[in-house]
Order: structure tokens, then sequence, then C-alpha cells
């Protein structure tokens, strides 16, 4: 039997509801990458009796993926490294009170801290969560790379965008200023029609098949 689901996207809901909200904070904020590794180690987690365990076969595959995205947002951030380090040769000349340079630095450093944290949590441990507290602190950990190399790219957009503006480049300026106005634009409504897989259990059961 094939496995069909209607999907129930935001757009089909009540958009005015603390989760919708929530939501898409994080996903702007985040590109939701602590959601998502919250939903899949969600799955990795089962009640037995009166305590909780760790499914191994599914904690395998859960650290597969996150060993994948880790060792991608490593070479991401290299190529950050590279580029933060080109500009600020360029813009050496202003002196280190140049606020594109203070801005270029910080994000190289957040670069450095992205890479340095994906290597440390990139080794496989088993993780069983024994209460909330645990399973927040493992959203954190896991996910602090992924948010210090969207922020060093935020810095290094900023650093750029400073930069045209002291110098009165307002065709790059309106270039730059459009590019990421759609991207807002387009992750609102990738947001409004889609709703998230990771981690969704469906019982054979429970399988809906959608017409057209």
């Amino acid at each position: 039997m094939d496995r069909t689901y209607c999907c129930r996207p935001p757009l089909k809901q009540s958009l005015c509801t603390g989760n919708s909200l929530y939501s898409l904070i994080y996903l702007l904020m985040f590109l939701d990458h602590p959601g998502f590794i919250q939903r899949s180690l969600k799955a990795t987690q089962h009640h037995h009796e009166d305590h909780r365990v760790t499914n191994v076969d599914e904690w395998k595959e859960f650290w597969k993926m996150f060993q994948k995205d880790v060792s991608n947002i490593n070479l991401l951030a290299t190529v950050l490294l590279a580029g933060n380090a080109n500009f600020l040769s360029i813009t050496n000349t202003r002196g280190l009170s140049y606020w594109p340079q203070k801005l270029s630095y910080v994000s190289l450093v957040a670069a450095l801290g992205s890479i340095l944290m994906g290597l440390a949590v990139r080794n496989p441990r088993i993780f069983t969560a024994y209460s909330p507290g645990y399973f927040q602190v493992m959203i954190l950990v896991l996910g602090f790379p992924f948010e210090l190399f969207l922020y060093s790219i935020i810095l290094f957009i900023a650093a750029l965008i400073v930069h045209l503006v002291i110098n009165s480049a307002m065709i790059q300026i309106y270039g730059a200023v459009a590019i990421i106005g759609l991207i807002i634009v387009s992750l609102i409504f990738y947001w409004l029609i889609t709703e998230p897989l990771d981690g969704l259990q469906l019982l054979p059961q429970e399988f809906k098949t959608c017409r057209v």
C-alpha cells in the first residue's frame, strides 16, 4: 500500500496560534535547524514502562544525517573564512575602527566557532532524554554549529552592506536589499505551504489517500 498523506500547512490552518508564530520566527531566525533537530531527535526517544529509552537503530540513522550536515557546514564555514579574509584585505587601509571590518571580524570568529563546535559534536555519543531539560540542552548543543554559521553569514552580509553604504554604491545596495527581501518572502511562502516531515510516524491504518 502506497503511503500517502494530506499535508496540513499553516496556510490551511489558523495563522494566529502561538505554535505557528513560534515556528515562523524559528524559520526566519535559525532556518528551522533547531526545530529539525528537535523533531528528528524526538523520534529516537521512546517510553518504556516508567522511564525513557533510546532506539539505537533510529539513533544511528539520526547521527548519520547529523554528521553529514555538520561536515557540510564545516566546509561552508571554511569557505566563509576565506571570504572574510579577502574582504579584510580589501578594507585593511581603513583601520580597525571601520565598521565593516568590525562586523567582518565577528563573522570570522563565528565561522571559526562553528567549525570548532562542529568538530566537537560530530563524534557519535548515545543520548537518552531523562528529563525535558536534558532534551532542550541537547537541542541547543547540536544546533549551535548551525546557528553560529548562520549568524556568521548574516554578519558578513551586514559588513558588505555597510561598506556599500559608506561608499555610496547605490546600485549594489538596491540589489542587495532586493535579494534579501526576496529570500525572506520566499521563506515565508515556503513555511506557509509546507509542514515538517521529520519524525512523522504513521501506522498503515492511518494513511490517507488524497484526491485532486
